[in-house]
């Protein structure tokens, strides 16, 4: 009798134990391809749907997108080259190239600026002012030089 009790108690719990394990819920398996089963995602594409997306918004502003602005090599500086402010608006003209510095010609005179203060990207040659700085510069330069 005691033999038949045991016997019916490791089935019960054998039994039980397999009943448990067919139920489905977090960290369980699930059989890809099943009617429940849930969409398989790679880690990155939450990133590659922000990337999209603000590609997606930049295209639809408009914005050209520019080229990231690098220090200008001394072969570069040449006479007759315009010189643009980091937005893009025109600062001058370079009229002539020494050794160590270029004389930039603005609408207000002119001004020597050192080789290493140019910068280029896709448009030209760049200074780090904006055009109300650089036009203060001139003014200035050109007032004490007088």
């Amino acid at each position: 009798m005691e033999a038949a009790r045991l016997v019916a108690l490791a089935a019960g719990l054998t039994l039980g134990a397999g009943a448990a394990h067919a139920q489905q819920g977090p960290g369980n398996p699930v059989l890809v391809g099943a009617v429940d089963a849930p969409e398989l995602k790679g880690p990155d594409d939450g990133a590659a749907n922000l990337d999209k997306a603000v590609r997606e918004a930049h295209e639809k502003a408009g914005r050209p997108k520019a080229a990231r602005a690098v220090p200008a090599r001394p072969g570069e500086v040449t006479a007759g080259s315009e010189v643009r402010d980091a937005k893009g608006a025109v600062l001058g003209t370079i009229e002539s190239v020494r050794m160590a510095a270029a004389v930039v010609a603005g609408a207000n005179g002119k001004v020597e600026v050192p080789l290493e203060a140019f910068g280029r990207n896709d448009k030209g040659l760049l200074l780090a002012l904006t055009k109300a700085e650089f036009d203060k510069l001139v003014a200035d330069a050109n007032r004490s030089a007088r």
